[in-house]
């Protein structure tokens, strides 16, 4: 770490389990406060791959303050289309995306690039130690102290856990994951594939549903295309053991046309695809003395929310400027968690609500989203869908 960077002597250490989005902002943002992170990430390196985000809201507020809002790119194009495509194969027009969403303008890009741009701020100010994560977490009146599984040892003022739904941190601490995840029963796979499908122009989006199932393509500027697929199963954690090229295969067979077909094969020759159930996290608390959880490991809120990375960020942006008025650290993360649960139980809520849009269940749910976006193709509609998308501004002040 170059010593022009180094935070005061004595300042106060936070360590942060998870190098995403939320613990790269957390990094950020408690360094900015005058703490001293140091990220710890089982994972031997960065991560680059991710699906595309909305980002909007008290994320995008959060990275105005935080000074990183210019560099985020927005990888919509001007001319792109928005097409949905049934079963058959069949093109219409889609839903296209307010400018202004939750009292703020949107940008449609990937996580790689939230994670691209918070690593480009944090990388020479703060410590990312890979290949390493928590093997036990012990806590007293002025510290929390962490054994790595490397078998290093390191005491802190604050443990973040950042570390995702599957979080190591809330295992260690809160207990089993079995007591606070609750699955839909969806699965979701995403990749980035080689090249655009045939007849997609750059920055293109083709919507393909049927019950029980979707399949989302998007293109943007300068990136491959990303896929990415949703189907409903009675047992979803059954279903990710499986092999993803297959269990896809089966589940979209029955589709016609080009589209998902060829969706399906950049799947198969990828070796980065995302497979993984559908869940959100509850818990009564999200702090336990000098550990506190952040993002998905204290409340994820599922794709189908589209407010998961921007959260990640506000959740930690705020945390950080309530540590730096000083004070108790228990008053702070309970002012923190008091600011932060409503909005965050408001968009779970929406994501339920949410999946019926991203995935039909049934044939009425089908039949009443194909009406829904014939609606919004009217002017009427339109105007109407922009004033309900923009009419929420969110902030944490």
């Amino acid at each position: 770490m170059p010593s022009s960077s180094l935070p005061p002597r004595g300042a106060r250490r936070a360590l942060i389990v998870g190098s995403g989005i939320s613990g790269l902002a957390a990094a950020l943002s408690l360094h900015r406060a005058g703490w001293q992170p140091l990220i710890i990430e089982r994972a031997p390196g960065r991560r680059t791959n991710g699906y595309f985000v909305r980002f909007n809201g008290a994320g995008y507020t959060a990275a105005e303050r935080l000074g990183i809002l210019d560099s985020l790119p927005d990888r919509r194009d001007a001319e792109g289309r928005m097409f949905e495509v049934d079963s058959r194969g069949r093109l219409t027009p889609g839903l296209a995306f307010p400018e202004q969403v939750n009292g703020t303008p949107m940008r449609m890009l990937l996580r790689s690039d939230l994670e691209r741009v918070l690593y480009e701020a944090v990388q020479d100010l703060v410590e990312i130690r890979y290949g390493t994560g928590p093997a036990a977490i012990t806590q007293d009146r002025d510290h929390v102290t962490v054994t790595l599984t490397d078998g290093s040892v390191e005491s802190a003022d604050l443990l973040i856990g950042a570390d995702g739904v599957h979080s190591t941190v809330r295992s260690l601490v809160f207990g089993p994951e079995d007591l606070y995840r609750k699955d839909f029963d969806h699965v979701v796979a995403a990749c980035a594939m080689d090249e655009p499908l045939p007849g997609m122009r750059e920055g293109d989006a083709l919507v393909a549903t049927a019950p029980g199932r979707s399949a989302w393509i998007n293109s943007y500027r300068d990136h491959p295309p990303v896929a990415f697929l949703l189907y409903r199963t009675p047992w979803p954690a059954a279903e990710i053991r499986k092999q993803p090229a297959s269990a896809l295969r089966q589940a979209f067979a029955d589709f016609g046309g080009d589209i998902v077909p060829a969706m399906l094969d950049a799947m198969d020759g990828s070796e980065s695809v995302l497979f993984d159930q559908v869940s959100q996290i509850h818990l009564n608390r999200w702090s336990q003395g000098r550990v506190v959880l952040l993002g998905d490991s204290a409340w994820c809120m599922t794709l189908h929310s589209g407010q998961g990375s921007g959260m990640g960020i506000a959740g930690a942006e705020l945390l950080a400027r309530l540590l730096a008025e000083g004070g108790s650290l228990s008053a702070a993360l309970g002012t923190w968690e008091q600011k932060l649960r409503p909005l965050v139980t408001r968009h779970q809520k929406e994501a339920l609500r949410m999946r019926h849009f991203f995935m039909p269940a049934n044939q009425l749910g089908y039949l009443a989203r194909r009406g829904f976006i014939r609606a919004t193709n009217t002017p009427v509609g339109s105007k109407l869908t922009k004033v309900l998308m923009s009419a929420h501004p969110q902030t944490l002040a």
